[in-house]
């Protein structure tokens, strides 16, 4: 029986009455009655003005009525008992009829003359259950939908041919065109179910709009269909042209007048332009030092926006970090003489080298060092060691200094975040040497934290992986395409190779070396990873460029490496095939085998 406190309202629309009967005993068989209250209708008219009255539960239908015949019977009755559970009953089986019926919207198919109370009974408790479910999924299927139409990116539903089923208000927005005209009109926009796309869509209006495309398979109302997700990319590309902006406006309209005013002072100051006093040299001197700190505090800004936009440049080439450290410690003795302070050094004796930028590594070194100098008192030490440390390298900055405030520590690494307490007593700086420093040692997929405990000093470490020079290669394609979006912009990657009897011929010398590597960073501004491995192969990672961008640059590359050989041989230098990432590559894996295999080729 069901398991409810009050009857089941069932209403039957069946027009012959002796059918009509045998389905009442059936009930009246099933305890009586009891738990069923049994409402009759001879035709889908009458039916409708029963339900509108008494609001059954359920729905027996025959099929054949004086009002409506057949199948069409399904549907008209649909429209008359909405959300209603209806149960077919007909007088004869047929499995196909039964099966479409049920596809149609029918709970049950029920043959006249088979059916029994238990069947009766199982047929209702579950066609009710199953009605509720599917209620409970219309209502959650609005309210996906209301979702999807408010939010504020464009969402198509594309059917394989094209035909668009469903476009919200942002879609509307975005291409200029009501819903009924994208509905009337085929989806043409390219979309890959791999990965995010980018494209240009030129609007009827003649407005180009920068597009984010990602699509996802899905079933829209049973029919296999896209989910397409559409973001007008015109607000980043806004923020982008600013960032642009701001760095071209630091780089030439402050720094241009900057150095203008700064050599001025130091004439004067040289007594250059006639005798200065005592006094008017202290002035100028102050002058010369807040010109320097803005200097530092341009560059400061320059390498933080950078470093945000994925857009700082990284030179790699094989480093030995105890070399690094040792020419540190020898730079800073001096400095740490002149402070009363002692500076040493802990260094394995075998050398740790790496694919690294070994100029950024010094960058993060000189800030972590120049605080320690800076906040270590008389007498004090500082410390630097280098361990290997689980196949990574360990760099340890320690110092005997007043330590960090607990709650400084969360905030260190922050921009423009100055230590509190009295240890940062007149010693302020930029800011952003520590943020900049973190950024620097991610950029090489490392880690840097501090610890600290005030009165006792404090350590500030550095994680390093320990990268030969494949894995380096590995790290800035993937570093590339993290920044550009999971592969949504294009970039490639050409390989410049010297052949060894060339640079021997040519007298190659560390002169020579340095033009070479001044020409490739000087004329490749769009390279965001050069390595270079040995004294002749440099590979480049060019940002944005495409594989016909890279062709020429590869040409560019190798009439540059004749006019310093001063040579037309058309041996002297050598490049690859441009690799392009995504257009001809779908993964980071297949890119970086192609890559080394075109330079083994280049090799060979």
């Amino acid at each position: 029986m069901l398991d409810r406190e009050t009857p089941v309202k069932i209403l039957i629309v069946e027009d012959n009455r002796g059918d009509a009967k045998i389905i009442g005993d059936l009930f009246k068989q099933l305890n009586g009655g009891a738990g069923f209250l049994l409402l009759f209708a001879e035709t889908l008219g009458s039916g409708a003005e029963v339900s509108a009255r008494e609001n059954p539960d359920i729905i027996l239908l025959d099929l054949n009525l004086p009002d409506s015949y057949g199948p069409q019977t399904l549907e008209n009755a649909e429209g008359l008992f909405p959300d209603k559970p209806i149960i077919i009953m007909t007088g004869f089986y047929e499995e196909h009829l039964g099966l479409d019926l049920i596809k149609k919207g029918a709970q049950d198919y029920l043959v006249k003359g088979k059916i029994t109370g238990d069947w009766l009974t199982y047929s209702i408790k579950y066609s009710i259950e199953r009605a509720k479910i599917e209620h409970r999924m219309k209502l959650r299927e609005g309210h996906l939908r209301e979702i999807l139409e408010k939010t504020p990116d464009g969402i198509l539903v594309v059917r394989s041919d094209g035909r668009v089923l469903f476009a919200n208000h942002g879609a509307e927005l975005i291409f200029g065109h009501s819903r009924e005209d994208l509905l009337k009109h085929p989806f043409t926009l390219e979309m890959d179910t791999e990965k995010t796309r980018e494209t240009e869509l030129r609007r009827l209006d003649g407005k180009k709009i920068p597009l984010e495309v990602r699509a996802v398979e899905i079933h829209w109302d049973s029919t296999p269909s896209r989910l397409v997700l559409l973001r007008d990319l015109s607000p980043v590309r806004m923020l982008e042209h600013s960032r642009d902006e701001f760095i071209s406006m630091v780089s030439h309209e402050l720094r241009s007048p900057l150095t203008v005013v700064k050599e001025s002072m130091e004439l004067v100051s040289d007594g250059t332009a006639g005798e200065v006093t005592g006094r008017q040299k202290e002035i100028l001197r102050i002058g010369l030092d807040n010109a320097a700190r803005l200097n530092r505090l341009i560059d400061a800004l320059l390498d933080i926006t950078k470093i945000e936009a994925g857009v700082m440049p990284m030179y790699l080439s094989r480093a030995d970090l105890g070399s690094v450290l040792a020419r540190l410690a020898q730079d800073y003795s001096l400095l740490a003489g002149e402070k009363k302070l002692s500076l040493r050094k802990d260094l394995p004796e075998a050398p740790l080298a790496s694919y690294c930028d070994a100029e950024k590594i010094t960058q993060v070194l000189v800030n972590l060092l120049s605080n320690a100098l800076k906040f270590t008192p008389e007498n004090g030490e500082i410390k630097l060691t280098l361990r290997p440390w689980e196949g990574e390298a360990l760099i340890c900055v320690e110092n005997s200094g007043p330590g960090i405030d607990p709650e400084d520590i969360p905030r260190l690494f922050g921009k423009f975040s100055q230590l509190g307490g009295k240890a940062a007593a007149g010693q302020r700086g930029t800011g952003l040497g520590l943020a900049i420093s973190k950024g620097i040692v991610e950029m090489h997929r490392g880690r840097i934290w501090v610890e600290s405990q005030p009165g006792k000093g404090c350590k500030f470490y550095i994680l390093l992986p320990v990268l030969p020079f494949e894995g380096a290669i590995r790290e800035m394609v993937r570093r590339e395409i993290e920044f550009s979006g999971s592969g949504k912009k294009d970039f490639c990657a050409v390989t410049l190779a010297l052949p060894a009897r060339v640079c021997a011929a040519a007298g190659r010398t560390a002169e020579l070396a340095a033009r070479v590597e001044a020409f490739i960073k000087a004329g490749m501004r769009n390279a965001h990873a050069i390595i270079k491995r040995g004294e002749g192969e440099y590979t480049l990672i060019l940002s944005g460029a495409g594989a016909r961008e890279g062709g020429r640059a590869g040409a560019f590359l190798e009439k540059g490496m004749r006019e310093i050989f001063i040579t037309e041989a058309e041996d002297c230098a050598g490049t690859t095939f441009p690799l392009s990432y995504p257009a001809d590559f779908t993964d980071e894996e297949s890119f970086i085998k192609k890559l080394s295999a075109e330079r083994a080729k280049l090799a060979a």
